[in-house]
């Protein structure tokens, strides 16, 4: 089962200085995740056992945050719950994330609260309204920046309270109230964006003003032009704030001035001018001059050397990332690597000289965007380039670590036998243990040894379940599923415990429930059980409540179209009750004599409840009998479940392919009701069936027996019906309700 979060395309190294410092670095921009496998996260719950090595079975989709945790642990460098608590991992981010909307509009987070809670008071006291205006922007595009940062809103609270205690009595004065209007002068400026705009500059003050007040106006002023774009001006007065060394503001004046130079040269955008490339190396100048004694400047200068050369930038981090101890600087340089790999093409991730940025390439290797797909010939190349890359890593280094990204994505018969000799040969107490061992038996499973693949599954689950993570464990009930001998087993494997990824509210009921089953459970027992085994799955104590109803239905309505009228008499009752408006359609069922009247009476029924569907699957794996909600089940649909026997086999794929020959369900329906409708004009069924009809072929979806789409001549097929169906209505009904209801036949 899918979940589909709002996931949005990621910005470049330009958003560091847009927000406080926190990586956005995804790796994967897939829409959709798995309720019960997230392919994307770790569970929070499971990552500081994660992160000390339990690594369960990874994901080659998996976020870049998780896999570089999963290399550090592979090469015996995994790090503490406290280590690991330090990242703050949140999904993809590393800090304190904060979306644009988020920061600029929580007055606690962008720190304003902290400002006007020391205002108020103090602007009272002096003369001046207690609340003050602030109009802070920001967005989620990048296309604009958070102008004025939380440092600045509590940097100025602590100045207020110290500024008022300089008057007579320790009480704010006039010189106070002049310094207050400065600073609200300042803030007026936050709204600002890109573009130089008019500043709001303070207000002049006399001459005859204390010294402490002419230095701060002195900063306000520079401040003031650079929150309002005026970046020339503001950087000549930091500058000249930097030389007065009376001013408690000069230790800023000279970073700030630097600052002004990085505003200026982000701002021209992305290419490489000449004017953008000075302005970042002068900058980076007078922030190495700052650097020994200034921890800020240190910080920006990996700014601007990101921005100089990105890929440069990479490998110094990748290189310091895996070969220095785990300090308080690794949680800044993770985020800084996580976000420039966003700038760097995944086929030079993949020839990476560099070992943990290569591992991550090739890891991902096999991931595709959602709007790419799996058939785009780049993702192809990709695929090939990080196959061969990892295999001469492996054949190089002979490390478990290398064939982890081989085991994940290949396909039947792409391992060698001496590849799978070695991953075999992983030890258990290794974290790549279970990825070895699962992908050993996705590969059996596709090679559809079954029997062998459930004796390693219940091996593995024997040995290593109690440790498995919640993930982990419902990956391998999925195989379990396809490989167990009965169909008892069957049922056990599909129930599975959901996930415990942090997410917003559901958005089915199916995501409610903290156990429940996935899609590969439905796909399996649709696209394989003949009607037979539907009807056994029904009956055993094991199957969901939530199944009961779905599965019931789906029989009665595989039923229904075969004509198979004991299995539908013995469910009519059950599948009635609550059905109150068309109760008199199921009644008429069990009254009609077998034959022609049974199979009319069961295409009313099917008209007027379009809920109940047959649950079809094409050959390619797509399921799509009217719900527009299709399933993918992968590149290569899996093998029919074990415990079903050649017989039962043989007879789902005959059922199969009738209902696939069902193509849209309104044609199925359509021959019988216009038929009936034209021999009996006094039925007071037929223009509602009618109605009901042009309004199925309207809203249904695409279908067609083996593929996504129907064939010109089936839409031909459809429209054809459909015009005749608005012909007969409004002909033999012309004064009903339902024919007046019915404008159009489209």
């Amino acid at each position: 089962m899918k979940c589909f979060p709002k996931l949005r395309k990621l910005a470049a190294v330009a958003a560091l200085i847009a927000l406080p410092q926190y990586a956005f670095s995804s790796g994967f921009d897939g829409f959709t995740y798995n309720l019960y496998a997230n392919e994307l996260m770790v569970a929070p719950g499971a990552l500081p056992k994660y992160a000390a090595g339990n690594l369960g079975v990874l994901s080659s989709s998996y976020w870049r945050v998780y896999l570089y945790l999963a290399y550090q642990a592979a090469k015996g460098r995994a790090i503490t719950p406290a280590q690991a608590a330090s990242l703050k991992v949140s999904g993809w981010h590393l800090g304190d994330h904060y979306r644009a909307w988020d920061y600029v509009g929580n007055a606690e987070r962008n720190g304003s609260a902290d400002w006007f809670k020391a205002r108020a008071p103090l602007a009272v006291q002096a003369g001046l309204p207690a609340e003050a205006k602030v109009v802070i922007t920001g967005s989620e595009d990048w296309s604009n920046y958070v102008n004025c940062h939380a440092d600045a809103f509590r940097r100025a609270a602590v100045s207020a309270k110290a500024r008022a205690q300089l008057g007579p009595g320790g009480k704010p004065d006039q010189w106070f109230k002049a310094w207050l209007e400065g600073q609200d002068a300042v803030f007026a400026n936050c709204g600002a964006q890109s573009a130089p705009s008019q500043a709001v500059l303070p207000p002049a003050i006399p001459d005859d003003a204390p010294a402490w007040l002419k230095a701060d106006r002195a900063y306000q002023e520079a401040a003031a032009n650079f929150y309002s774009g005026n970046l020339d001006a503001a950087r000549r007065q930091f500058l000249a704030v930097a030389q007065d060394t009376n001013s408690p503001w000069q230790p800023l004046g000279a970073y700030l001035a630097a600052r002004c130079l990085i505003r200026s040269a982000t701002l021209q955008g992305e290419g490489a001018s000449d004017s953008r490339v000075a302005k970042f190396k002068q900058a980076r100048e007078e922030l190495a001059a700052l650097a020994p004694s200034y921890a800020p400047a240190r910080q920006m200068m990996l700014l601007v050397d990101a921005r100089l050369d990105p890929a440069a930038q990479v490998k110094q981090l990748a290189r310091r990332l895996e070969q220095e101890p785990f300090t308080a600087d690794t949680p800044g340089m993770l985020s800084d690597y996580l976000l420039l790999l966003d700038k760097l093409p995944r086929n030079e991730m993949i020839g990476a000289k560099e070992p943990l940025t290569a591992w991550i390439g090739t890891m991902q290797g096999n991931s595709f965007d959602w709007y790419d797909g799996s058939d785009n010939p780049e993702v192809i190349e990709r695929r090939k380039l990080a196959l061969d890359a990892t295999r001469q890593h492996w054949q190089k280094h002979g490390d478990a670590l290398w064939l982890a990204p081989l085991l994940t994505f290949a396909r039947p018969g792409e391992l060698s036998e001496a590849e799978k000799k070695a991953a075999a040969a992983v030890p258990a107490g290794h974290p790549l243990y279970q990825t070895m061992q699962y992908n050993l038996v996705r590969l059996a499973v596709s090679e559809n040894q079954l029997a062998q693949a459930d004796k390693d599954i219940d091996r593995l689950l024997a040995s290593q379940g109690k440790a498995m993570s919640v993930a982990t464990t419902n990956r391998f009930l999925a195989l379990k599923m396809l490989t167990t001998g009965s169909l008892e087993g069957f049922v056990k494997a599909g129930r599975r415990v959901q996930d415990p990824v942090e997410r917003g509210a559901p958005i089915d009921d199916g995501a409610k429930d903290p156990e429940g089953t996935d899609d590969d459970f439905r796909v399996a027992v649709y696209r394989h059980l003949p009607l037979a085994s539907l009807k056994t799955l029904y009956a055993n104590p094991d199957l969901l409540p939530a199944w009961k109803v779905e599965l019931r239905e789906a029989i009665f309505t595989r039923a229904l179209v075969a004509n198979d009228e004991a299995s539908a008499l013995s469910l009519l009752d059950s599948v009635a009750e609550g059905r109150n408006t068309t109760a008199h359609l199921y009644a008429r069922y069990r009254k009609a004599a077998s034959g022609a009247d049974r199979k009319l009476a069961a295409a009313l029924i099917l008209v007027n409840t379009p809920e109940l569907r047959p649950h079809v699957f094409t050959q390619a794996g797509l399921g799509n009998d009217g719900s527009c909600r299709p399933v993918n089940i992968g590149e290569r649909p899996a093998p029919a479940p074990r415990f079903l026997g050649k017989e039962q086999r043989a007879e789902g794929e005959r059922e199969q392919q009738g209902l696939r020959q069902l193509s849209l369900r309104s044609m199925f329906l359509a021959p019988t009701l216009m038929a009936w409708a034209s021999a009996k004009p006094n039925d007071v069924e037929a223009p509602k069936a009618l109605h009901l009809l042009l309004a199925s072929m309207r809203n249904e979806c695409a279908w067609a027996p083996t593929a996504e789409r129907p064939t010109p001549a089936q839409w031909e097929l459809r429209n054809k019906y459909s015009k005749q169906a608005f012909a007969m209505l409004h002909k033999l009904y012309p004064s009903s309700d339902w024919a007046k209801k019915t404008k159009y036949y489209y």
